[in-house]
């Protein structure tokens, strides 16, 4: 999980040319400190999410939960993208973060789906 947060971070920081330019005073705001909120809650739940995979692996709901698993991984990839916008890492021509939003509700809509298919 750690690994996983760093090199994300290391992808952000090493793709942008204004890596000097960051503006870090604006990690102090209220918008930006919930996205982080929502990056730390993302990553709790992709670990938690992974643990009950390795539990279910080869049974029948295994394939939801594999679809929790990518979804907490775009919520939080989505989650970089705006955080790394919001301190001025690099600016977003378009709405990156939404796309990946919507990839997220989808894919847990997708596993609540295979996971009732399986347990109704």
């Amino acid at each position: 999980m750690r690994k996983l947060l760093i090199t994300a971070a290391a992808i952000v920081f090493l793709s942008s040319n204004r890596a000097a330019a960051a503006d870090f005073s604006s990690l102090a705001q209220v918008p930006v400190m919930l996205n982080l909120i929502i990056l730390i809650g993302a990553a709790a739940c992709l670990g938690v999410a992974i643990k009950l995979l390795g539990l279910v692996r080869g049974g029948a709901l295994a394939r939801g939960w594999q679809l929790f698993v990518v979804s907490f991984i775009t919520l939080a990839a989505g989650q970089v993208f705006v955080l790394a916008e919001k301190l001025g890492f690099f600016t977003i021509t378009f709405d990156v973060a939404g796309i990946m939003y919507l990839a997220t509700v989808t894919l847990w809509f997708i596993g609540l789906f295979q996971t009732r298919k399986v347990l109704g």
